[in-house]
């Protein structure tokens, strides 16, 4: 990759980045009532995700039916704690990426290498598949995407933060039933947690618990909309 693209792809990067801080800004200025009163969880609220399978040169990375039991927990877990409707963006609600992502998107790293690998092929990758209009900072929807990689380094799923619009899992996270919710969670603008049973403990031996400011942030976010 030559010079020129590799600075393109920097100012593209740059501007996911400045897109999304007005997108957040923007939600937490519609958002108020619940950022202020979300404990409360009422009235009900709805939240869009559409799920994303890389493919490599052997094929897609996963059964898509493999992700139900992680998709059913989490609308689960939002229905119960947050009062929050996960639905889909599209259908179907999980897709298959046929062309062979390249090997920066297949295998990522989480934390600083998460952040860093936005400017770069990883994040190019990531914003064209989005699902959405990502970068309008007024929308009547911000789904979060769901990419499915090949491996990560440091953890087996990862978030950046509110300021991104997906998160990514390896295969083997999809066996734990909690890492799906827990890592929208972090979009959705949560920290980790020092409680064991929180939901956004760090490790996937969590429970589903929930604190009070948690239902105000989740229920504020951009992602969740009254629509």
């Amino acid at each position: 990759m030559g010079f020129l693209s590799d600075l393109w792809n920097v100012v593209k990067g740059v501007g996911r980045v400045i897109g999304r801080v007005i997108a957040t800004v923007w939600g937490l200025l519609v958002g108020i009532f619940d950022f202020l009163l979300g404990f409360l969880t009422w009235p009900p609220k709805k939240l869009r995700y559409q799920v994303f399978i890389l493919s490599d040169d052997k094929g897609p990375l996963i059964d898509p039916t493999a992700l139900q039991p992680s998709i059913d927990f989490f609308t689960k877990t939002y229905k119960d704690r947050f009062n929050i409707k996960v639905i889909p963006y599209g259908k179907p609600n999980i897709q298959i990426i046929d062309e062979k992502a390249p090997s920066a998107a297949l295998d990522v790293s989480c934390g600083g290498g998460a952040f860093s690998g936005e400017f770069g092929e990883a994040g190019a990758f990531f914003a064209k598949h989005l699902a959405g209009w990502n970068l309008i900072p007024i929308s009547l929807a911000f789904p979060v995407s769901i990419f499915i990689v090949r491996s990560m380094t440091g953890a087996d799923g990862c978030s950046i933060g509110p300021l991104t619009d997906y998160v990514t899992m390896t295969p083997s996270a999809v066996g734990e039933l909690n890492v799906l919710a827990h890592e929208v969670g972090h979009s959705c603008s949560l920290w980790h947690s020092g409680s064991h049973s929180n939901l956004m403990w760090p490790d996937p031996t969590r429970g589903n618990d929930v604190k009070w400011f948690q239902k105000n942030l989740v229920r504020s976010s951009r992602h969740v909309q009254y629509l």
